[in-house]
């Protein structure tokens, strides 16, 4: 199949895709009405179509946002049909060399717009599929074999959208990742996106497990400054710790120890082991891990 051909599948695909329309999530409504005033349909159609609005070019990208639906409907195509990067610039061309009218569904029953998919949104709207972005094929032979089926797609969306550069050591973290801490767990999808979040932050050189563990001591040391300034804030009011020169710090207690028993999962499942530091909780209030089943129940009641 040449380039042309592959290019116009791809947009007869998303033609299909989008002339079904698209309904809108709560998100997008939320920043129309902060950003418009809570406008009505008309007033919104009458904003969409004021070339001279500021605020206008922003919307009409939000509103052509393709969401993870529409690319899970996409992703078998992708991966079979393997897209070059100057295949993005060629999608857009061919998409809109005719009218594409695209019906907006706005929650809450607040009515539905009828907009043309600008020939400007076009480009920006290929770009967000990432089509030009593959897999390792080490990674998704590992997502097709420990993965069922009817999760694989879910699991390539996520990767094909991730944002860290696919390093070999990283390709084997995550191939571990997919056969030990099991795609079907009722915790992966936290521990995954937790995963690829760490990844993204790390240079290439950078070992995992020591990264793990650094993540976990900065997660601690978080707990254990705001364990501090509880202290004082029961000797001193805020405002007496403000004029003294102290920094307010604002922590989230559950989501750090949160983070801390997933990394912890990870660590367990993938290098067969962890670091415990100093415990941060009374005696009382001590709980034994014993297996990853442990944490994942832990998990799961903070979640």
């Amino acid at each position: 199949m040449d380039t042309e051909e592959k290019c116009t599948r791809l947009a007869d695909e998303i033609r299909k895709i989008l002339s079904r329309g698209i309904s809108l999530g709560d998100d997008v409504l939320d920043y129309i009405d902060s950003t418009f005033s809570n406008p009505t349909i008309e007033e919104l159609q009458t904003i969409l179509q004021d070339d001279a609005n500021c605020e206008r070019d922003s919307l009409m990208e939000l509103l052509f946002f393709p969401d993870e639906t529409m690319q899970l409907e996409l992703e078998e195509l992708l991966e079979d049909l393997r897209f070059g990067g100057q295949d993005e610039e060629k999608v857009p061309a061919i998409l809109c060399r005719q009218p594409l009218p695209v019906t907006m569904r706005l929650p809450a029953d607040r009515g539905t717009l009828s907009l043309d998919l600008p020939d400007e949104v076009a480009p920006g709207f290929i770009a967000r599929l990432h089509i030009a972005r593959h897999l390792d094929d080490k990674l998704r032979q590992a997502i097709d074999k420990h993965a069922d089926e009817d999760i694989r797609n879910g699991h390539k969306v996520k990767l094909r959208n991730a944002r860290f550069s696919p390093a070999a050591h990283k390709i084997e973290f995550l191939c571990l990742f997919f056969e030990k801490v099991e795609p079907q767990s009722h915790d992966f999808n936290i521990c995954l996106d937790f995963a690829l979040s760490l990844l993204d932050e790390l240079n290439d050189d950078r070992e995992l497990y020591p990264a793990l563990m650094a993540k976990k001591r900065f997660y601690l040391r978080s707990l254990q400054k705001a364990q501090k300034q509880e202290a004082q804030l029961q000797k001193s009011n805020l405002e007496t710790l403000m004029s003294q020169g102290s920094r307010v710090i604002l922590v989230d207690k559950a989501d750090a120890r949160k983070k801390m028993l997933i990394i912890d999962r990870i660590s367990r499942a993938i290098f067969g082991r962890t670091e415990y530091f100093e415990d941060l909780h009374p005696a009382a209030d001590q709980i034994e891990l014993r297996s990853d089943q442990d944490i994942q129940d832990i998990i799961r009641k903070l979640s």
